[in-house]
C-alpha cells in the first residue's frame, strides 16, 4: 500500500492523539501498510512537533 506523505502524516497524528508512543506507532502503521513505510526517525520527529 502505497501513502503520500499527508496520508503518513496523519497516520502518525492518529496515533499520537490516542496515546500511542512513538516506538509502537512505527510499529503499528508498518504492519498495517507494509514494512519501511514510515521511519523510526520521521516518527519521533512528528511526534516532538506535536
Amino acid at each position: 500500500m502505497e501513502l503520500n506523505c499527508e496520508q503518513k502524516r496523519l497516520l502518525m497524528l492518529h496515533e499520537y492523539k490516542v496515546g500511542t508512543n512513538a516506538a509502537d506507532t512505527v510499529r503499528r502503521i508498518n504492519e498495517a501498510c507494509g514494512e519501511g513505510t514510515v521511519g523510526k526517525t520521521a516518527v519521533y520527529d512528528h511526534f516532538k512537533d506535536y
